[in-house]
């Protein structure tokens, strides 16, 4: 990408998306278009259509998405199916029919790894065993997205490469307490006792299953980099290759919150996936220099941001 490359961003407004737009803005460049839902409805084929028939771009991030943790992906199975699948598909074809030489990254997610895997997990168990059923809408969406990547690739010539980031946390993550991820939970739940004088929480599971921890301005940096210098159709972990398991991750995000409270582990509700660590040695070996932040450095610069902590109490 040249510094005034007509860059599209789709999904701006996320936790990926906004820390693509800032890291872009961070090294120069400056043709950077961030369309939100309201002026584009990537489930509206025509919308798309004409939106890149009019624009486009040459560089396209399409990290759009219906997202959510355990309990989003347990009540609405279908819509995270449904909305996923049509977007990649509606951007892939109106890509095709408008602007063919554009370069397309698409992000996939670790869960579209199969429940059981040999640890680390690495790229060739894509499609290798059965999903891990508390998610498995939104795992087959990506999954889908990923494979239609591949196909548009093949047949049409199209320019796609795809990701698989790890659990990510960071600047403008979603904190709702239904919907949210893992982290931005734990950072919420912990953040509202202590503002309350709660002594203790509830929190999902046994806190045994283990999770990698990646600070979104890092993958951010990694996506960025491969898109300026990497053109396959195989995928790439982002991650950290080290995990921590979620009784660690609370513990550090209470510790840095400095809150002195007790956590109690609500037994008859899911876990999920026991463990899904990274292999990253393909990313690595592209990226030598990738050297994400520690967790503690992450939670640290969240919770110390007068903007983020307002976002996280509201």
């Amino acid at each position: 990408m040249n510094k005034d490359s007509k860059i599209l961003i789709l999904g701006s407004g996320g936790l990926l998306g906004s820390a693509i737009n800032r890291t872009l803005i961070k090294q120069g460049y400056t043709n950077i278009l961030t369309p939100r839902h309201k002026k584009l409805n990537l489930l509206e084929k025509i919308e798309i259509e004409e939106y890149l028939k009019n624009e486009k771009p040459e560089y396209i991030f399409m990290i759009a998405g219906l997202v959510g943790g355990i309990q989003g992906n347990n009540t609405r199975p279908a819509d995270f199916l449904y909305q996923n699948t049509m977007m990649i598909l509606n951007v892939l074809e109106a890509t095709k029919n408008n602007c063919p030489k554009a370069k397309i990254l698409f992000p996939g997610s670790t869960c579209i790894y199969p429940k059981e895997n040999p640890q680390p997990i690495n790229e060739d168990r894509f499609q290798a065993g059965k999903l891990e059923e508390t998610n498995k809408g939104y795992a087959v969406a990506k999954g889908a997205g990923v494979v239609a990547c591949q196909l548009y690739r093949k047949q049409y010539g199209i320019d796609t490469i795809c990701v698989m980031p790890t659990n990510l946390y960071g600047f403008n993550d979603n904190y709702d307490l239904e919907n949210g991820h893992m982290i931005p939970t734990l950072i919420k739940k912990i953040i509202l006792a202590k503002k309350n004088g709660d002594k203790k929480i509830v929190l999902w599971g046994t806190g045994n299953p283990r999770r990698e921890a990646l600070y979104s301005d890092d993958c951010a940096e990694a996506i960025i980099y491969l898109m300026n210098n990497y053109s396959s159709e195989q995928i790439i972990n982002i991650g950290t290759g080290f995990d921590y398991s979620i009784k660690e991750i609370a513990e550090i995000i209470k510790s840095i919150a400095n809150w002195d409270g007790e956590i109690k582990w609500d037994l008859s509700k899911p876990d999920g996936t026991f463990e899904k660590r990274t292999d990253i040695q393909r990313l690595k070996k592209i990226y030598p220099n990738f050297n994400p932040i520690s967790l503690k450095d992450g939670v640290n610069k969240i919770i110390n941001d007068e903007e983020q902590l307002k976002r996280i109490l509201s």
